[in-house]
């Protein structure tokens, strides 16, 4: 060890070599500028993802972010980070509320079609979307990002509660750009990246199940008053599989809850796509490690292509956001050890709902 360490230094390396020793057997140990290095033999510690997870646990939470690396040496890396201030919860509940008043006042123009003219025609057109409309699609949104949480708090990575994003309403649109969470601890594992990734596509489809027949049946009830949605709908192939009477693409009348719905899908889809960051690339991530980069490549072109084939800008921002985000997914601080099968069959899970519920052209203006 470097001995011109000062120390208050010096006491943290020592705490974090205690750490390290009392459940890894290493053969050598390196300081370097805001990093330790920990090397081991995979034949001395045969169950180094537990021991891994357990160092983590205590390390992560005093500021010290512990990863795995394996070569042609295998180390345990420590680097030191500094405490990062959150927001508070009350922003959580402003985003919310604002995104409940911008999806209803988006989900008016779309009630209009249903609610008869009289008195107090916009009071209870708003009511109508709030309950046909909004609540439905932030329901879905919503469990989604729930599911995030439950699995990662269960796992022990830190997270925010669900952050909605309202969207000020201009033309036919849904008035909100969804909702996210954020991990505030780095994935620990494969395990991880893949359960974490998976459970929130998970939770909003099994959510959209019976919202989808509820906005079926009330398709088929509800008689349309007039027109004034000026777009159609594709719907993705998981309507088919369930013969359901939604109408066909280009059909002038759709119920709200027919589109909030649809919406929900359609979003469960796009968190899927296998690219990045997003929860499709958590999991093929977790599903293949380091090989995962040639699918994100792949569905990022694949981005690219639907954009210009349709001439579809949604697909191209969404590129774009890639773009920002990265294209690849980062390793998970042990990103070696082994999937159960469990995990490997909530991978393929993910996978078909991403098949069910996709479209390539979701939106056709007339």
């Amino acid at each position: 060890m470097d001995s011109t360490q000062s120390p208050q230094l010096d006491e943290r390396i020592r705490h974090i070599l205690d750490e390290v020793k009392s459940r890894f057997n290493i053969y050598e140990t390196l300081v370097e500028p805001n990093l330790l290095r920990f090397y081991f033999l995979d034949s001395d510690n045969p169950d180094f993802g537990k021991a891994f997870d357990s160092l983590r646990l205590v390390l992560i939470p005093e500021g010290y972010i512990p990863f795995i690396e394996k070569g042609q040496e295998n180390f345990i890396g420590v680097t030191f980070t500094e405490k990062r201030k959150y927001a508070p919860v009350y922003v959580n509940i402003i985003m919310l509320i604002l995104t409940i008043l911008s999806t209803v006042y988006a989900g008016y123009l779309y009630s209009q079609n249903f609610v008869t003219r009289g008195p107090d025609f916009f009071g209870r057109t708003i009511l109508f979307s709030l309950v046909f409309f909004s609540l439905p699609l932030l329901t879905i949104l919503g469990v989604h990002e729930l599911g995030h949480f439950l699995v990662a708090r269960k796992l022990k990575v830190k997270a925010s509660l669900p952050f909605f994003i309202p969207f000020v309403p201009i033309g036919a649109s849904i008035g909100t750009f969804g909702a996210f969470i954020s991990l505030r601890d780095p994935i620990p594992n494969k395990r991880a990246m893949t359960e974490i990734g998976a459970a929130g596509p998970i939770a909003g489809f099994l959510t959209a199940l019976p919202l989808l027949f509820l906005a079926n049946y009330f398709q088929v009830t509800y008689i349309p008053l007039r027109h004034i949605i000026p777009f159609y709908l594709n719907f993705p192939f998981i309507y088919n599989i369930f013969s359901l009477n939604i109408p066909p693409s280009g059909h002038p009348v759709l119920f709200p809850m027919v589109i909030s719905v649809w919406v929900g899908i359609f979003a469960t889809a796009i968190n899927l796509m296998p690219v990045g960051q997003l929860d499709g690339g958590h999991v093929i991530r977790g599903l293949l490690g380091s090989k995962a980069r040639y699918a994100s490549y792949f569905f990022f072109m694949v981005m690219i292509f639907l954009g210009l084939y349709y001439n579809y800008l949604g697909w191209l921002l969404l590129a774009m956001l890639i773009i920002f985000l990265g294209i690849t997914h980062p390793p998970a601080l042990d990103d070696y050890s082994k999937l159960s099968k469990k995990d490997i069959v909530i991978g393929v899970a993910a996978i078909a709902m991403f098949i069910l519920c996709f479209t390539a052209n979701p939106f056709v203006f007339p």
